[in-house]
C-alpha cells in the first residue's frame, strides 16, 4: 500500500494549470512548426506564424496563451494500492484550480447556467476519477475553452455503419466546427461504449494525444484516415482556408451494445492546454 496526501494532489493540479496556461506544450509547438512547413496557403502560413509568435510571447512575458483560459477539466487515475489521506479529493482539486486561476489572474469562466452569474473562481472543476491497477496516481488536466467545447459532438450512428460512414461522420463533425473553435484542432474520438461513456472516452483520447501512440492497428488506421481527410477539407487555420485544419487525432474503439454505435468527437483549439503528472 502507498500513502498519498490529497494536499500534494492539489499542489500538482495548481502547477499543471499554471504551466499549461502560459507555456505551449513542446509537441504542440512542433506540430505547428510542421504545419507551417507544409501549409500551401499564404493566409494559413501567416496565421501559423502568428500562433507561434503568440506562444513565444506568452512564455516570455507570462501572459496567457488565450484570453479564454478555459473550464478546468481533470482526470485522476488512482492505483488500487494507493491510500489517500487528507481533505476530500474533490475539494482539494477545486482548491488547486482556484489557487492557479487566482494567483495568475487568469479569467474565471464558470457561471450559473440560468442566471449566467460568474461564480468568480473557475470552480467546480469537471473531475473524473478512475481506479486502476498498481500504486501510482496519474493526474491529467485540460483547460478547455468554450468554443471548442461547444463544437465537440456526440452522435448515435446506425449500428450497420461501415468504416467509410464512421470516417465521414467524424470529418463532418470537425468540418462543421469550421472557424468557430479556432483551428488548427486536436481531436479525441471515441467509437463504441454507451451514451454515457463515449464522451468520457473521447476526452481521455484527447488528453492522451501527446502521450503515446495508438493502442491498436484499427485505431491507428482510423486516426490516419481521419487526419488526412480533414486536412483535405480546406477549412485551414482559423477557418480561412488551407490544409492545416487538424494537427492530431487519437481514436479509442471500445465494445458497445449490438443495437448501438455511439460516436463522440472532442475538440481542442490550437492552444492545446493539456498536461500530465505521475505521483
Amino acid at each position: 500500500m502507498r500513502l498519498i496526501f490529497t494536499q500534494n494532489v492539489g499542489e500538482e493540479i495548481r502547477d499543471l494549470f499554471l504551466t499549461s496556461a502560459f507555456v505551449l506544450h513542446p509537441q504542440v509547438k512542433s506540430d505547428l512548426v510542421e504545419a507551417l512547413r507544409t501549409e500551401p496557403s499564404p493566409i494559413g502560413r501567416s496565421i501559423l506564424n502568428t500562433l507561434l509568435l503568440n506562444s513565444d510571447l506568452s512564455a516570455k512575458n507570462f501572459l496567457p496563451l488565450c484570453q479564454d483560459t478555459g473550464l478546468a477539466q481533470v482526470r485522476i487515475d488512482i492505483g488500487q494500492e494507493v491510500v489517500l489521506a487528507g481533505p476530500p479529493l474533490a475539494e482539494i482539486v477545486d482548491d488547486g484550480v482556484r489557487s492557479a486561476y487566482n494567483s495568475a489572474f487568469l479569467r474565471k469562466s464558470t457561471c450559473w447556467p440560468t442566471s449566467r452569474h460568474n461564480l468568480g473562481d473557475n470552480c467546480p472543476a469537471s473531475l473524473e476519477t478512475v481506479i486502476v491497477p498498481g500504486e501510482k496516481l496519474v493526474i491529467r488536466v485540460l483547460a478547455k475553452g468554450g468554443g471548442c467545447d461547444n463544437r465537440s459532438q456526440f452522435r448515435s450512428l446506425s449500428p450497420t455503419a461501415e468504416h467509410k460512414d464512421i470516417v465521414r461522420a467524424v470529418v463532418e463533425a470537425i468540418s462543421q466546427a469550421g472557424p468557430d473553435a479556432c483551428p488548427p484542432y486536436y481531436a479525441g474520438v471515441s467509437l463504441g461504449g454507451s451514451f454515457e461513456s463515449a464522451p468520457r472516452l473521447s476526452r481521455l483520447a484527447l488528453m492522451e494525444i501527446l502521450e503515446e501512440p495508438q493502442a491498436t492497428e484499427e485505431e491507428r488506421l482510423l486516426a490516419d484516415e481521419i487526419l488526412a481527410t480533414v486536412n483535405a477539407s480546406g477549412v485551414g487555420p482559423m477557418g480561412l482556408g488551407g490544409r492545416s485544419t487538424l494537427l492530431g487525432v487519437r481514436v479509442k474503439v471500445t465494445p458497445t451494445h449490438l443495437a448501438s454505435l455511439p460516436l463522440a468527437v472532442n475538440l481542442s483549439c490550437h492552444s492545446f492546454r493539456c498536461a500530465r503528472v505521475e505521483l
